[in-house]
C-alpha cells in the first residue's frame, strides 16, 4: 500500500487535491507545488485513490499509466462513484485521439511544470464553485416551466417566490458568463446537458 498524504490547512474552506501517481517523487513534487493554496492528499494506486475519495475532494489529478488499476479504469470508477468531482488525467503519453471520449475535465502532458499545474487546479476548482449555483438555477427553471406548462403562473404566490429566486440566481449565471472565458464555461456545464438540461448557448441564445 502507498502512503497517503494530507496537508493540514486552518481554513476549512480551502480546496481539497487529491494527487494520484504511482511515483512517490511525482506526487511529493505536486504536492509541494499545491500546498498553501489548497489541501492536498495523495493516493499511490487508482485502488488507494478510490479509497480515500468522498465529497471532500474537489479536484483529482490522475496518472493514466499506473500499475495494478490502470489510470481510465480509475477514472471510469470515479465517474459512477457518485462524487461530483473535477479530474485532470495527468499523464505522459502524448494526447491522442483517445482523449476526444475520456470523461475528463482537462489533459495535462507530463513533464507538467509548476505554472501549468497550479493554472488548471484553479480553473477546475473556479468552475467547480459554481456547480451549486448553476444547479439550484436549472432546478428553479424547470420548477418554473413546470408550474407554467400546468397554468400556474404570476397569480401565485409562491410562484412568484420562485420567479424572484430564479431572478437572484441568473443575476449570478450572468455573472458567471462574463467572468468566465468560453472553455471554463462549457466545462461547468458539462453533464448538465446529459441530464436534459439547455445548454449554454441556449441559455444565452
Amino acid at each position: 500500500m502507498g502512503e497517503e498524504r494530507t496537508t493540514s490547512s486552518t481554513h476549512e474552506s480551502r480546496p481539497h487535491v487529491l494527487v494520484v501517481d504511482d511515483d512517490a517523487d511525482v506526487r511529493d513534487l505536486y504536492a509541494d507545488q499545491l500546498t498553501g493554496e489548497y489541501d492536498v492528499s495523495t493516493a499511490a494506486s487508482g485502488a488507494e485513490a478510490l479509497d480515500v475519495l468522498d465529497d471532500s475532494v474537489d479536484v483529482v489529478l490522475l496518472d493514466r499509466r499506473m500499475p495494478g488499476l490502470h489510470g481510465d479504469d480509475t477514472l471510469e470508477r470515479i465517474r459512477t462513484s457518485g462524487v461530483d468531482v473535477r479530474v485532470a488525467a495527468v499523464s505522459g503519453v502524448s494526447v491522442g485521439l483517445d482523449v476526444v471520449g475520456l470523461p475528463v475535465d482537462a489533459y495535462l502532458e507530463k513533464p507538467v511544470d509548476s505554472a501549468d499545474l497550479r493554472d488548471a487546479v484553479d480553473r477546475l476548482v473556479r468552475v467547480a464553485r459554481y456547480d451549486d449555483r448553476v444547479r439550484q438555477y436549472f432546478a428553479v427553471m424547470h420548477k418554473q416551466v413546470a408550474l407554467e406548462d400546468a397554468g400556474i403562473d404570476r397569480v401565485d404566490g409562491e410562484y412568484g417566490e420562485l420567479a424572484h429566486r430564479r431572478e437572484a440566481l441568473e443575476s449570478g449565471i450572468d455573472d458567471l458568463h462574463a467572468r468566465l472565458d468560453h472553455e471554463d464555461y462549457e466545462l461547468l456545464f458539462r453533464g448538465l446537458e446529459d441530464d436534459g438540461h439547455d445548454s449554454p448557448a441556449d441559455l444565452y441564445a
